[in-house]
């Protein structure tokens, strides 16, 4: 942990030198968050937050991709295929700041996230356990920051969850109504899986804010996204012949799910999946802030709910409910166009939100 906590402490200054504007921002909820550098990858980010767990660095370069799960899940309530989730580490005594030396850190081009003069930012806390909508989100960027929204694709075929199943039409009006809330200034990047319904949740809410738009063919527009395969389910699986035996000598375990809500909450079935902490931030520090310096002031991750729901859970400290696994109601899991908003500003403070982009935030 001293370890880990001396490089954090080596690369705070990185993150400073990508913003420039607002001379404060003040939230009680905030820590800062550090990128990495090295040979092979610029930036990479440390976030750590109060009552959230410590996100600390990896290397991107023994990155282990996993393999796309390809196993429907047999309720058909659920999601896509597979996920997990651990215990939050313990925040009662905060880290106090250290200065860094930036002897060895390579400082990357500033980015500019600009304030208006005299305009002073004042961050909204958004709660913890509990779903804001991603447009309320949205409204509450302030000028020194930025946002990565990802959220679980919108609504497929129940019978139908092969890589190749499109949303349906109310899944194509609901992600096109998210998009609606997300009118303003400035374009979205956009990042999907490279599933058919990932790929449409992303183009859809282009189409929403007027950043894209369908032609009658189905021609896309104007849509310009990139394609993160390792975004998918499986990400946190590991032993997925493991995972079979349980559900083969625990019929409460057809639904996949529920194995994964009761790792989640309870740390049970450790040997089915990687380590919660270390796998999240493997994944943030590698494919999600991998480079702060060149993320947009907004960006929108069409992504799946196995991938999500742990990640969610990890952020929250398990404030959130996605308790699958309750043996009495409710039992929730994460619903469509459901997920997290990861917002960081120009001092490397991070902080979270879940959102949901319909009506509610679980199913």
């Amino acid at each position: 942990m001293k370890k880990k906590f001396i490089t954090a402490a080596l690369t705070a200054f990185t993150v400073m030198a990508l913003f420039s504007a607002c001379s404060e921002s003040s939230s009680s909820s905030s820590t800062p968050v550090s990128p990495i550098s090295s040979e092979n990858d610029s930036t990479k980010v440390n976030p750590q937050q109060p009552d959230q767990p410590v996100i600390t660095p990896t290397d991107s370069t023994t990155a282990t991709d996993p393999d796309v799960i390809t196993d429907p899940v047999v309720d058909p309530g659920s999601g896509d295929s597979t996920v997990t989730i651990v215990t939050p580490v313990d925040t009662t005594t905060q880290p106090q700041p250290v200065n860094p030396d930036t002897s060895t850190v390579t400082q990357p081009e500033p980015v500019v996230v600009a304030c208006a003069e005299g305009e002073v930012p004042t961050p909204v806390e958004f709660p913890q356990n509990e779903f804001t909508d991603i447009g309320d989100v949205y409204k509450n960027i302030q000028c020194n920051e930025k946002v990565v929204f990802m959220i679980r694709h919108g609504e497929r075929s129940r019978n139908y969850s092969g890589k190749e199943a499109p949303l349906t039409e109310d899944g194509i009006e609901e992600a096109t109504a998210m998009g609606a809330k997300l009118i303003g200034p400035g374009e979205f990047k956009f990042i999907h899986t490279g599933f058919v319904r990932t790929y449409q949740t992303a183009l859809y809410a282009a189409v929403g804010r007027g950043q894209a738009q369908v032609l009658e063919d189905g021609t896309a527009v104007n849509f310009v996204a990139d394609t993160v395969s390792q975004l998918t389910d499986g990400w946190f699986m590991k032993d997925k012949e493991k995972r079979d035996e349980y559900q083969a000598a625990d019929s409460t375990l057809k639904n996949v799910n529920v194995m994964y809500a009761a790792w989640a909450y309870e740390g049970l079935y450790s040997d089915v999946f990687y380590n919660l902490e270390e796998r999240s931030q493997e994944l943030l520090n590698t494919y999600v802030l991998k480079d702060v310096a060149s993320l947009p002031k907004y960006t929108l991750i069409a992504s799946h709910d196995q991938l999500l729901m742990p990640l969610l859970v990890y952020l929250t400290n398990k404030q959130i409910d996605l308790k699958l696994h309750n043996p009495t109601p409710p039992r929730n899991w994460l619903t469509f166009l459901a997920g997290v908003a990861i917002i960081v500003n120009d001092k490397g403070e991070l902080r979270y939100a879940p959102i949901k982009g319909g009506a509610t935030g679980v199913e």
